[in-house]
Formats: structure tokens, sequence, C-alpha cells
């Protein structure tokens, strides 16, 4: 999580070092022949040296709903991130248990597993960050993600649960010596 921070800390210090830059700069000559730069077009009584060049550097795009952004994110990362929820869950109580240790080649394709899926649940992070992070930590944008979030706490509880109960037995009824009935005597 660290990295993720850090990643995007970096990030918004570029955006915010880059915005002045973005600006379209005027290179005029003055009256005294001294050249000067300035945002705004020469006055009439400057000669213009160079026209403003936009920063192709920058781009920007149109954003959209915010929230539909979010929901098709949820339905595209659900089914994974419930994996991997599940697989951790898994491999945490063999590596508690031991198992893990006893037999490490039977466990390394599921670790591979959650390996891969950890970076499934990274790259689904940086995507809903890009799209909470603007809208800030009290809009409707990041409660959804928090709910998101602990939805997948369920994947948890449901994959643990079913490691810790094992099937049960059907129910039977106890088998009593027959005894005649009042109508049969």
């Amino acid at each position: 999580m660290n990295a993720i921070t850090t990643v995007l800390r970096a990030a918004t210090l570029v955006l915010v070092f880059a915005a002045p830059a973005a600006q379209a700069a005027f290179k005029c000559q003055g009256a005294d022949g001294k050249i000067e730069y300035s945002d705004r077009p020469c006055e009439t009584n400057k000669n213009t040296l160079e026209k403003p060049t936009t920063n192709k550097g920058v781009q920007s795009r149109a954003i959209g709903n915010p929230m539909a952004q979010l929901e098709k994110l949820f339905t595209d990362y659900e089914p994974r991130l419930c994996e991997r929820e599940a697989l951790a869950v898994q491999l945490d109580a063999a590596n508690r248990s031991g198992e893990v240790g006893k037999a490490r080649d039977a466990w390394r394709p599921r670790q591979d597993k959650l390996i891969e899926l950890n970076e499934v649940m990274v790259d689904f992070q940086l995507r809903a960050n890009k799209i909470t992070k603007p809208a800030g930590n009290d809009s409707a944008e990041t409660a959804a993600l928090r709910k998101f979030q602990a939805g997948l706490k369920t994947c948890t509880e449901r994959a643990a649960a079913a490691r810790a109960e094992p099937a049960a037995p059907a129910p039977t009824k106890p088998v009593s010596p027959s005894k005649p009935s009042p109508a049969t005597k």
C-alpha cells in the first residue's frame, strides 16, 4: 500500500509542477529591444518573436460519469478479487497449520496464482484511485469504493467458512425397537 501511495504522491507533484508549464508563453521583444516572456499576447508596440506552442506532453481526456466507471470496474474485477481473497485465506490457513512447509511443491501453483491475483488487485486499486481521487475522500465515489471493498470481505468470510466447516452428514432419526401399537393389540 505504501508503494501505491508513493506513486500517487509523485504523480500529484508532477501534475502540480507541470500545470504552470502547460500554460502558453509568449516571447516578445519590447521597444527597447529586450526580450520578455508573458502568458498574454504581446502588446501592439512589441514584436512577437515566437507564438506559443501547446504542451504536447500533457494530454487531457473527458472523464465521463465516475460512478458508471466505478460500477464497470467493480463488475470487471469482482470475480478475480473474490478469487484472490479466497485463495489468500486458504494459503494463510495452510501456512499456519504447516501444510505449506510440508508440501511446498504441491502448494507452489496456488502461491503463483495468488501472486498473479495480487497484481490484479494492485491494478484495480490504481484504476479505482484514478476515479475516486479527484472526487475527494467524502465523495459518493469513495463511499462506493469502500462499500465494494467491504463486500470483498464477505468473499473471505465465505471462503473461511467453507474451509472450517466440513460438509455435515444428513441427520438421521434414531432407530428404536418396534413397539406394538395400541391398535394392534
